[in-house]
């Protein structure tokens, strides 16, 4: 099984945080950890929390840190915090405060043990034109 950390209720629109989610999964997992580290946004930060918790998860199974990968990562909806702003002329407008739960999950990557097989080049030549090189060496069936 492999390990899911998730980080929830956190002060931030998923909305925000679905884009970086995208740009981080299926990378490295010390190359995303890198990637968010260089980022100057709260998104990133969060992201690069998330993704540290699942790598102290990952060692506390036993999983080998240079073979880890992001395999999945979400950013979801939360619930919403409802708050009111004093309006002009005594009035108040109601607004809302989003929320949001991180999800990463890591697995190893499997290594590639099958070979290549060897490319074949195809003979591009029509079947018209190899019975006139036929004939033109003298070999006719």
């Amino acid at each position: 099984m492999n390990p899911r950390v998730s980080l929830r209720y956190q002060r931030h629109s998923s909305r925000k945080l679905q884009p970086l989610a995208r740009l981080v999964s299926g990378k490295g997992l010390t190359e995303a950890l890198e990637l968010t580290k260089l980022m100057d946004t709260q998104s990133a930060a969060l992201v690069h929390k998330a993704l540290k918790m699942a790598t102290s998860a990952a060692e506390s199974k036993e999983m080998d840190r240079d073979k880890l990968f992001v395999s999945g990562i979400w950013a979801t909806e939360g619930p919403k915090i409802k708050r009111v702003r004093a309006n002009a002329r005594f009035r108040s407008n109601r607004y809302l405060k989003h929320l949001a739960h991180i999800t990463v999950e890591v697995a190893e990557r499997e290594p590639v043990t099958a070979q290549r097989q060897k490319r074949v080049k195809k003979d591009n030549t029509s079947q018209k034109e190899r019975a006139k090189s036929k004939d033109q060496n003298g070999t006719k069936n």
